[in-house]
């Protein structure tokens, strides 16, 4: 059985959240209600349950933006989740991880999208086995702990490739950014968090120009690919333990010592 409860949203989040999420993705309530359930089922199992859905979900602002989004070789969308501990509290403060996008990767055309979660962590593998993702899994693991739920949303709800390469982004759109954007304050003011930290450049870049007036605390993205921003700040090599430690004293000591 589970330590953790995976967005198990208040009745009135989940139906705030869904309001939002209707205007980007073409999703009756019903279907997302259903995704998350068959993600707290699978929760605990091992592998990589796989979760498809069409491509015409979503509908851009721009007609040539949609142009590209329909040759791009493969598509990433992920669905906001929440965490926490399963311990019977059910006042718990919120933090609130926000990244860039849901990245992809794929060397042929993938006509169906497989939609997740920012860092997947509805996957047993990646919280305990994958390198990277376990690495995202300890550091959100360091705030569950301290007894905050973690709200996990990206800037962009969409990741779109390249047509002829499966590796590169093409960017979302300006209207398309503009109703991400707005988006993305709107989901703040339904989880209503103490704090709010970024991982990685861009989601700091817009974390700034929303003018919040909760803490921001703005982290380089754990991934091995920022460990040259990663050394500067630790000041010695950035293995996963300096990593961790270095989060927790600064997160949680902030958290604590202004008592939010």
């Amino acid at each position: 059985m589970s330590r953790y409860l995976f967005s198990n949203f208040k009745s009135c989040e989940f139906q705030a959240l869904y309001e939002e999420i209707s205007k980007v993705f073409d999703i009756k309530q019903e279907e997302l209600n259903n995704l998350y359930q068959v993600m707290r089922e699978e929760f605990e199992v091992e592998g990589y349950p796989e979760h498809t859905i069409n491509r015409n979900i979503f509908r851009s602002g721009d007609p040539n933006f949609q142009k590209l989004y329909d040759e791009a070789l493969i598509i990433g969308i992920d669905i906001p989740s929440i965490l926490e501990l399963d311990n019977g509290v059910s006042d718990k403060k919120t933090v609130v991880i926000l990244g860039q996008d849901p990245r992809r990767r794929s060397n042929k055309r993938r006509e169906e999208i497989v939609i997740g979660t920012p860092y997947a962590m509805h996957l047993k593998n990646c919280r305990e086995k994958l390198r990277n993702t376990r690495l995202y899994f300890d550091l959100i693991q360091v705030l569950l702990e301290e007894g905050y739920r973690v709200y996990l949303t990206d800037v962009f709800k969409i990741w779109v490739s390249e047509p002829n390469n499966g590796y590169r982004s093409i960017g979302v759109s300006e209207k398309d950014c503009d109703r991400s954007i707005k988006i993305l304050q709107d989901e703040l003011n339904i989880f209503e968090p103490i704090a709010l930290i970024t991982w990685g450049k861009k989601a700091n870049e817009t974390a700034n120009n929303l003018g919040l007036k909760i803490k921001h605390l703005p982290f380089p993205h754990p991934s091995g690919a920022a460990n040259g921003t990663w050394r500067k700040l630790l000041g010695k090599t950035p293995t996963r333990e300096n990593k961790v430690n270095f989060w927790k004293q600064t997160v949680i000591g902030y958290l604590n010592d202004k008592k939010l």
